[in-house]
C-alpha cells in the first residue's frame, strides 16, 4: 500500500511540473546586420564576428534535462546577417565526432550533426512534410537533411554554405551561410521561394546538436539545443514550429534604436516599469511577476541578464562602457524594451 501511495504521488508531481512548466521559449535573439559578406572557411578569422555574442546551446533535450559529462559536448553559437544570408558560426566540444550512417538519408538523426530549424515567417505551425518552417540536420559531410512533402528524407545541401575545422583537440568550429525560403519552396527551382533578408524581419529559429558517442545501438545519446523546450515535446521542432525561439535583424551600424525593439505599452508591464538614475549609474526594475531582465549594447551584443522575482531590484551598470543601451524586461506573455545612455 505504502509503496503505491509513492507511486502515484511521483506521478502527481511530474505532472504538476509538467503543467507548471512555461509553454515556450520566450527568449528573442537579436541579430546584428553585417556591411562585410562573411567568407565560409570554418573560422572566426573574419572581423564582423569580433563583437558578436555567443549564445549557448545548454538546453538538453534528450534525456529531458540530463547533465552531460564533462567534455562530452558543450556549444555555443553566434549569429548575423544581410541581404542574401542568415550567417552562423557555431563552436561544439565533442568528445567523440562520429557519422556511422553512411547513407546520409538514413537515420540521419542518429549521427552527430548540427540542426537548425527556422520558420522564415515565424508563422508556427506544423512542417514535417512541408516547407512552412525547416529543420536542416547538417552533417560532418555536409549533407542537409530534412522531410520532403512526400515525408521522405530530402538533402537540401544547397540550400546553404558550409564548412566546419577542427580548432583544437575535440573542438570544431562550424560556420554556416543560409539562404532563407518561404513555404512556397520547390527543390527543383528554389530561387522563386527565395527571400531577401531585411531589419527588423522576424522568424521563429532555433539551435541544436545531436551527439552520438558509438553505442552499440547506434543512436544518439543526447540531443541538445539553445531554447528551452516543455518536457511533453521536447523532440517536436522536426514536425512544429511552435516552439521555436525568436530571432529579430537589427541593424546598429547607424546607432539608432531598431524600430523592432519600440514596442507598444500593455496592462502587465509599462515603462516606467524601467528607471535609470545616470548619475549613479543604477537601473531600478518593478516587476509584479516573475520576470527576466536582458541588456544590449548598440552593436546587438547582449551584455546583462537575470531573473527578477516578483519585486523591486536595481541593477548596477558602473561596468558598462559610455553608449546607447537597450533593455528589455520580459514577463510571462509580454515585454517592454527601454534606452538609455550611459556617459
Amino acid at each position: 500500500m505504502h509503496k503505491k501511495f509513492t507511486l502515484a504521488l511521483a506521478c502527481l508531481f511530474n505532472i504538476i511540473n509538467l503543467f507548471s512548466q512555461p509553454n515556450y521559449d520566450t527568449t528573442i535573439v537579436y541579430v546584428n546586420y553585417t556591411n562585410t559578406p562573411i567568407v565560409i572557411d570554418g573560422s572566426d578569422a573574419d572581423s564582423s564576428w569580433a563583437n558578436v555574442a555567443w549564445h549557448s546551446i545548454d538546453h538538453v533535450w534528450i534525456p529531458y534535462n540530463a547533465t552531460m559529462t564533462d567534455g562530452d559536448f558543450s556549444g555555443q553559437y553566434k549569429a548575423l546577417w544581410d541581404s542574401n544570408y542568415l550567417y552562423l558560426l557555431v563552436h561544439v566540444i565533442d568528445d567523440s565526432l562520429a557519422d556511422y550512417y553512411t547513407d546520409p538519408l538514413s537515420n540521419w538523426w542518429n549521427d552527430d550533426c548540427v540542426e537548425v530549424f527556422i520558420d522564415e515567417d515565424r508563422s508556427k505551425g506544423y512542417h514535417e512534410c512541408s516547407y512552412n518552417a525547416f529543420a536542416y540536420h547538417v552533417s560532418i559531410y555536409y549533407d542537409a537533411i530534412d522531410m520532403s512533402t512526400t515525408c521522405a528524407g530530402i538533402n537540401l545541401k544547397n540550400n546553404m554554405i558550409v564548412k566546419m575545422d577542427t580548432i583544437g583537440p575535440h573542438t570544431y568550429l562550424w560556420e554556416f551561410a543560409i539562404r532563407i525560403y518561404n513555404s512556397s519552396f520547390n527543390p527543383s527551382n528554389p530561387e522563386l521561394s527565395r527571400v531577401k533578408l531585411s531589419k527588423d524581419k522576424k522568424m521563429g529559429f532555433a539551435l541544436a546538436y545531436c551527439d552520438y558517442d558509438g553505442n552499440a545501438n547506434h543512436e544518439r545519446e543526447n540531443f541538445i539545443g539553445s531554447i528551452f523546450m516543455p518536457q511533453a515535446h521536447n523532440n517536436d521542432n522536426y514536425k512544429t514550429a511552435d516552439y521555436l525561439g525568436e530571432m529579430i535583424l537589427i541593424d546598429t551600424s547607424n546607432q539608432s534604436q531598431p524600430s523592432s525593439l519600440v514596442l507598444p505599452n500593455n496592462d502587465n508591464l509599462k515603462k516606467n516599469d524601467l528607471f535609470f538614475n545616470s548619475s549613479t549609474k543604477q537601473l531600478t526594475v518593478i516587476s509584479k511577476s516573475d520576470s527576466e531582465i536582458v541588456i544590449y549594447s548598440p552593436n546587438g551584443t547582449q551584455v546583462y541578464r537575470t531573473k527578477i522575482n516578483k519585486t523591486e531590484q536595481k541593477i548596477n551598470l558602473n561596468n558598462l562602457k559610455p553608449g546607447i543601451y537597450y533593455v528589455q524586461l520580459f514577463s510571462t506573455n509580454s515585454y517592454i524594451t527601454n534606452s538609455i545612455l550611459i556617459y
